[in-house]
């Protein structure tokens, strides 16, 4: 099976989609009680605002270029390295997205543990300190935010 495609236009089309959504979610997400021209609404608008300008360049950018990509999907395509790294990119963001989702029930800290175990056991990690690092930031993060700065952490 053969797949022409743009990726200007998919990834301009997505994060289009997503500015806008972003950009109509910040009232409801930052309540500010601040009347002036600057408050906590500002930031995140100058953010979102760019992104979806730099998205609206790259949809037009892949509407108006010539080349696009064909994709030939064959049964030894699911067979090559670059399909195994992708793959491996997607077990990442599972990886991600069970966090979000433990990181309430059990806390910062175990679930942060949990995220760093599971990503260097998945990748391979042999060497001892490969796991001393991140758990001692872990550590580090929760004492910072928790003791020195009396910031909760879920």
């Amino acid at each position: 099976m053969k797949l022409r495609y743009n990726t200007e236009i998919i990834s301009g089309a997505v994060f289009a989609v997503v500015g806008a959504v972003l950009w109509l979610l910040i009232p409801s997400q930052i309540q500010t009680m601040e009347k002036g021209a600057v408050n906590a609404q500002t930031l995140p608008r100058i953010a979102i605002g760019g992104m979806f300008i730099f998205a609206i360049g790259l949809l037009l950018e892949g509407l108006f270029a010539r080349e696009k990509k064909e994709l030939v999907i064959t049964a030894d395509s699911f067979r090559s390295g670059a399909f195994k790294k992708e793959l491996r990119s997607i077990v990442y963001c599972l990886f991600l997205v069970a966090y979000c989702l433990i990181i309430q029930p059990l806390g910062f800290v175990i679930s942060t543990v949990l995220l760093v175990l599971a990503v260097m056991l998945y990748y391979g990690a042999r060497k001892w300190y490969y796991y001393a690092i991140p758990l001692a930031m872990v550590g580090i993060v929760y004492y910072v935010f928790k003791v020195l700065l009396h910031v909760s952490l879920p």
